[in-house]
């Protein structure tokens, strides 16, 4: 005869727990698998006493040697169209002798794009302008200089970081410098370049994806990552506020100033004919300039 094997109430619970497939594992780190909602984020205020700025352009650390580029790429015989903005920049492409050879694309990659502040600003370079840390020497990043027309476009500027439009061997700037009103932090609002969502929040970037095809993926870097006005997940309109411009930067301060990218939302061809492929980095110099060119001429985004 065979003998029944009776499991009291308290095992046969464990053993059923430990069949049940439906919990997920912690995530590492974590106390438990329970997944908490953050705190709303306060409202940014003022700057503070001890916000004073200091100067670095710690973007291009000196540990990190700058790739020799062999020379500008090859440029279209025809250029496009020159382009309605017609307030006081320079031409795309046109980085300073002595850093770097930069990228001629006169593709406006983002036609209607809002422009991703809500006040006025200025176009320039933070590590090789004043006060940057390969500027020229005994200057302040608050020098008038930075605070002045003409923009200058900082796409393939000479940086260490990937991107693989730029000469000599794939690497050079990523996005657009963009110093705010004044050289202040906490103080000027970014906002949002088109109606998407917050798909990504970093130690020092926050990640938009458009919503409307081709999905084009923008990230803003050096806000004040203590109160932005999102949370990751949250759906937003063109022209929403995302925080504050500052010089956060991880563990090492910055700059005052915005760090904008652009990176695709399908593949194309950029104007001298080079392949991009679904989420390159593109040259966002001239959807600024043209998207700062309807701001001024009054128009609101949408």
């Amino acid at each position: 005869m065979r003998k029944l094997l009776f499991l009291s109430p308290l095992v046969l619970a464990l053993a059923l727990g430990a069949c049940d497939d439906t919990k997920k594992p912690a995530a590492p780190g974590s106390t438990g698998g329970e997944v908490k909602t953050p705190a709303a984020s306060p409202e940014p205020g003022p700057p503070t006493p001890d916000d004073q700025p200091s100067d670095g352009g710690a973007e291009q650390p000196s540990s990190e040697p700058i790739p020799p580029a062999p020379g500008p790429p090859a440029q279209p015989a025809s250029p496009p169209p020159a382009s309605p903005a017609t307030f006081n920049h320079d031409a795309p492409g046109v980085i300073p002798a002595g850093q770097g050879h930069g990228y001629l694309d006169r593709t406006v990659w983002s036609p209607n794009m809002c422009w991703p502040l809500q006040d006025d600003a200025f176009a320039n370079s933070q590590v090789y302008g004043h006060g940057g840390g390969m500027g020229p020497a005994g200057t302040s990043q608050c020098d008038a200089a930075n605070y002045s027309l003409p923009w200058h476009d900082t796409f393939c500027e000479a940086r260490s970081r990937d991107n693989p439009l730029c000469a000599g061997g794939g690497t050079g700037h990523q996005g657009q410098d963009i110093r705010p009103a004044a050289c202040k932090k906490n103080q000027y609002w970014a906002v949002a370049a088109e109606k998407g969502v917050i798909t990504d929040i970093g130690s020092y970037t926050v990640t938009l994806t458009a919503s409307a095809a081709p999905h084009r993926v923008y990230r803003y870097l050096h806000m004040q990552m203590a109160a932005l006005a999102v949370h990751e997940g949250d759906t937003v309109v063109a022209g929403q506020k995302l925080g504050k411009v500052s010089n956060d930067f991880g563990g090492t301060p910055t700059t005052i100033h915005l760090h904008f990218e652009l990176r695709a939302g399908v593949a194309g061809v950029t104007t001298d004919g080079k392949p991009v492929v679904l989420h390159t980095f593109l040259p966002p110099y001239m959807s600024l300039a043209e998207a700062y060119q309807r701001k001024l001429n009054g128009g609101t985004c949408s």
